[in-house]
């Protein structure tokens, strides 16, 4: 992955349910019918996606909880991270539209319109 990659969120695709528990997470999926499990680091992860943290932001906190070498676990969670966006349940953030102020996308859907 590119540095921008690295830097950019991903976003949590607009069906997708979850519960948590002490042995990890269970994600629904509503719009594909489709369940899938994951482990507590899993789930740590998860939920950092959903608070809009980078990969390198998931990193660094991953890091500094497990102290493992950066470049592993970069490569870890970025794996992690495709098959997420693999089975739809995560997506890249579009950077053009998250530069554009709320007033701009307004005027931009106003104009489509």
């Amino acid at each position: 992955m590119s540095e921008q990659e690295n830097n950019s969120a991903m976003k949590v695709a607009n069906g997708v349910r979850e519960t948590n528990s002490q042995d990890g997470a269970v994600l629904l999926d509503i719009d594909q019918g489709l369940c899938f499990s994951m482990n507590p680091v899993g789930a740590k992860i998860w939920a950092m996606v959903k608070d809009g943290r980078s990969l390198d932001e998931i990193t660094e906190s991953l890091g500094q909880e497990f102290r493992l070498p950066s470049t592993q676990l970069l490569e870890d969670i970025s794996d992690f991270m495709k098959q997420l966006e693999k089975m739809g349940l995560v997506s890249k953030q579009s950077s053009s539209a998250d530069k554009r102020g709320f007033l701009s996308r307004l005027l931009a859907r106003h104009r489509s319109a």
